[in-house]
C-alpha cells in the first residue's frame, strides 16, 4: 500500500512531495503486497514472527550493528522503514547463524515447526533454507511473471519467477536478491532489490574482491558458501564511502531504495536518543513513562510491562520488527 497520495507531503519528512520524492520507490514495495499468495503471506508471517522470539533476541541485536555498519540505538530501528527493516530480516533469517552448531532461523524453523504445514509450504521452506544471496543484471522479459538474468558473479544465465522484478525491473538494471531453488524452478524471494546499471561494475568489483580474500582463509570455497557467510556484503558496499559517488542515482525521485539514506536517518536519529539521554542525566530525576523491550528487540516508550512471568517462548512481541501478512 502507497504511503500517501501523490501531491501531500512525502512521509520521509524531506519537504518535497510525495510524487517527487519517495513514490516510485514505493510502488515497488507495493508490487511485493499485491504479488504475495495468501499462503506465502501467512508462511513469511509465521517465519518472521519465529525470528523475533526472545530466543534470538542477542543475535538479532549483533546482526543490526553488522548489516548497517555501526552501533545504533535499536530503537530508532523506525527511523529505517519498512523496506529496509524488511531486506535485514530477510538476510537474518536466513544467512546469520544463530546457534552454536551455525545453524540459521530457517533451519531452525523448519525442525521446530514444518509439519504443521502442508507439502507446498514445506516445499517452499526447502527452497528459502537453500537460497543464496546474487547479483544479476536483468537481461529480458520471459513472460508476465518471470524474467531472464545473467548472474553477474557466477556468469551464468537462468530464467526466474519473480512478478516484482516482472513489473518494475528495466533491461540492464541490477536485481540484489535471492534464489530460491524450487524443483526445476527458480523464484526470487520476497526482498529482491534494484538498482540502476551504473552499479554494476563498482559492485560486482567489490564482491569479488571480497570473496578473494575470504578464500584466502577458506581454500577452495564456493560462491554458495561466501555468500550464505556474508550475505548482507552488497548492502555494506551500498553504505560504504565505495558507493558515496553513486548516491545521485538512487533514493528520492528514483525508482532505487537508497539504504544509506536509511542508515543516515538511523545514525541521526541514534544520536539524537544519545543527546537526550546525557541531557536527562544531568537533570534532577524526575518521574519518566515506563519504557521495555519487547521480545523483538524494539524499545517502546510508555509501554506496559508484560504480565508477571514475561512472555513465553513461543510468544513474539506485537511490536516486533515487521510482519508480512500483517504489514504487507
Amino acid at each position: 500500500m502507497l504511503r500517501a497520495k501523490r501531491n501531500d507531503p512525502c512521509p520521509c519528512g524531506s519537504g518535497k512531495k510525495y510524487k517527487n520524492c519517495c513514490l516510485r520507490a514505493d510502488q515497488l514495495g507495493a508490487s511485493r503486497e499485491v504479488n504475495l499468495s495468501s499462503g506465502e503471506a501467512l508462511l513469511l508471517t509465521d517465519l518472521y514472527q519465529y525470528a523475533q522470539l526472545p530466543r534470538f533476541n542477542t543475535a538479532l541485536f549483533e546482526a543490526f550493528g553488522l548489516y548497517w555498519g555501526g552501533s545504533f540505538d535499536v530503537s530508532a530501528a523506525s527511523e529505517l522503514g519498512q523496506e529496509s527493516l524488511r531486506s535485514m530480516l530477510e538476510w537474518f533469517i536466513h544467512d546469520y547463524p544463530v546457534s552454536s552448531d551455525g545453524r540459521h532461523v530457517i533451519d531452525l524453523f523448519i525442525a521446530d515447526r514444518a509439519e504443521r504445514y502442508p507439502e507446498e509450504a514445506r516445499l517452499l521452506l526447502d527452497g528459502w533454507a537453500a537460497s543464496v544471496l546474487g547479483v544479476w543484471r536483468v537481461l529480458a522479459q520471459a513472460g508476465p511473471d518471470r524474467v531472464s538474468l545473467l548472474d553477474l558473479l557466477r556468469e551464468e544465465t537462468l530464467e526466474v519467477y519473480s512478478p516484482v522484478l516482472a513489473h518494475n525491473a528495466l533491461v540492464g538494471d541490477l536485481a540484489i536478491g535471492r534464489r530460491v531453488p524450487l524443483g526445476e524452478a527458480n523464484l526470487m524471494a520476497p526482498m529482491v532489490s534494484l538498482l540502476p546499471a551504473p552499479y554494476e561494475q563498482p559492485l560486482t568489483d567489490y564482491v569479488r574482491n571480497a570473496y578473494r580474500l575470504y578464500r584466502e582463509e577458506h581454500y577452495q570455497a564456493t560462491w554458495d558458501a561466501f555468500l550464505r557467510a556474508n550475505g548482507h556484503i552488497t548492502n555494506a558496499f551500498l553504505v560504504s564511502e565505495r558507493a558515496a559517488s553513486l548516491r545521485s542515482l538512487i533514493g528520492a525521485g528514483t525508482r532505487f531504495r537508497d539504504p544509506a539514506a536509511a542508515r543516515d536517518r538511523l545514525r541521526a536519529k541514534s544520536h539524537e536518543l544519545q543527546l537526550e539521554a546525557q541531557r536527562q542525566a544531568r537533570e534532577p530525576e524526575e518521574p519518566r513513562a515506563a519504557m521495555r523491550r519487547t521480545s523483538a528487540g524494539i524499545i517502546v516508550p510508555g509501554a506496559p510491562e508484560p504480565p508477571a512471568g514475561g512472555q513465553g517462548e513461543d510468544e513474539p512481541s506485537r511490536s516486533g520488527i515487521l510482519v508480512p501478512g500483517r504489514d504487507f
